[in-house]
């Protein structure tokens, strides 16, 4: 039988793209695909599924961080590995993108999002996805689907629209537009921004580790359990629509356009 420690080595080494630590009853999980900005790939997006069940899974562990190395969160899905899917296909991405989210937003340990760098697109919604989000002054924030010929499929249209309101989440989704840290912060998309952001999130981890699991436990079920019933149906239309959009053309322009590096032409 292997002993603790071996186990999790033995874990660790089932990761192509996450590297996790553990300190203090705080388990980090560092992104770490730096040759694609950290873009998640199906692959990535299991091993995040695995990790966070494992995390949930051991009572050693009682605040999960989610972070990315090389001083970026997430810049996105990876457009090469979406190009001119199926919409079946595209449905079967967005489902395992929503279940992750769901691990992360029903598991009864707070998650925490330290962001730098870009934190675009399924960045961004992985990001929404996490209890609080805390960035560097550098971090960038922004739902560029539209620019593709898209939409946000995993949770980014609700999730956005119940964090900032209508008429801001409109207007960043319908434009595609990057944001500062400062306005994420105006706009109450993060609660705070932090010079050392990895110091900041994991010193907020441990105090939360140090506190009563039971209530916490508790307190987010009640800000998380209404919110997910109201949206539950409306997170199954997200991902329809965004499936349906890569039956046409401008899908195929959008991602074409985008791995050509030119601006697109939409008929």
């Amino acid at each position: 039988m292997l002993d603790s420690s071996m186990k999790e080595k033995a874990e660790e080494e089932e990761y192509r793209y996450i590297v996790l630590e553990k300190k203090e009853g705080v388990g980090i999980l560092y992104i770490n695909r730096p040759e694609a900005k950290n873009a998640l790939n199906g692959t990535l997006v299991e091993e995040l599924r695995l990790a966070f069940t494992r995390l949930g899974e051991d009572p050693g562990i009682r605040v999960i961080v989610i972070t990315g190395k090389n001083r970026v969160f997430v810049a996105g899905a990876d457009i090469k590995e979406m190009a001119g899917l199926s919409v079946s296909a595209t449905y079967e991405i967005a489902s395992r993108m929503k279940e992750l989210h769901h691990q992360m937003i029903c598991s009864t340990k707070p998650v925490i999002a330290c962001i730098e760098g870009y934190c675009l697109g399924g960045g961004m919604e992985l990001a929404l996805a996490c209890d609080i989000r805390i960035a560097a002054p550098d971090a960038v924030f922004g739902l560029p689907e539209i620019k593709l010929g898209i939409i946000p499929g995993g949770g980014g249209t609700q999730r956005l629209l119940e964090t900032v309101g209508p008429a801001v989440a409109s207007h960043l989704i319908f434009t595609g537009d990057f944001i500062s840290a400062e306005r994420a912060y105006e706009i109450k998309l993060i609660s705070e921004i932090a010079e050392d952001v990895q110091t900041t999130a994991l010193q907020l981890a441990c105090r939360l580790a140090q506190g009563s699991q039971t209530a916490l436990a508790a307190a987010k079920r009640m800000i998380n359990g209404q919110l997910q019933q109201c949206l539950a149906g409306r997170l199954e239309a997200e991902m329809y629509e965004f499936s349906l959009l890569f039956d046409y053309p401008d899908s195929l322009e959008g991602m074409s356009a985008f791995m050509e590096k030119r601006k697109p032409v939409f008929k």
